[in-house]
């Protein structure tokens, strides 16, 4: 809830989320939707130590950029198109309540 609203304030400046899928108050889906509610445009890495990737098929209302399972490593993270373009000049929001 508190990553919702710390989107929610500085959205025009976060350019990527990086969303657990698992969280004990809001679920990553749940959480996914709600912040492309506020910006469809949002880019967003899900992540996971479980193989929440399966949680995606048939799911035609959010999308995210790429699927990273934990543990990953910052190179790991840094290969990725998506993360690799904005973290020099970016905002990044990690969401893992």
């Amino acid at each position: 809830m508190e990553a919702i609203a710390t989107y929610a304030e500085h959205r025009d400046r976060i350019d990527l989320i990086l969303i657990d899928m698992l969280m004990p108050a809001m679920d990553g889906i749940t959480t996914i939707r709600t912040i492309q509610k506020l910006n469809p445009q949002t880019k967003i890495i899900a992540t996971s130590g479980l193989a929440a990737q399966d949680k995606f098929h048939g799911m035609t209302d959010i999308e995210v950029q790429a699927f990273l399972a934990k543990p990953y490593t910052a190179q790991e993270l840094l290969q990725n198109d998506e993360a690799s373009s904005v973290f020099a000049t970016s905002w990044l929001l990690v969401v893992d309540e």
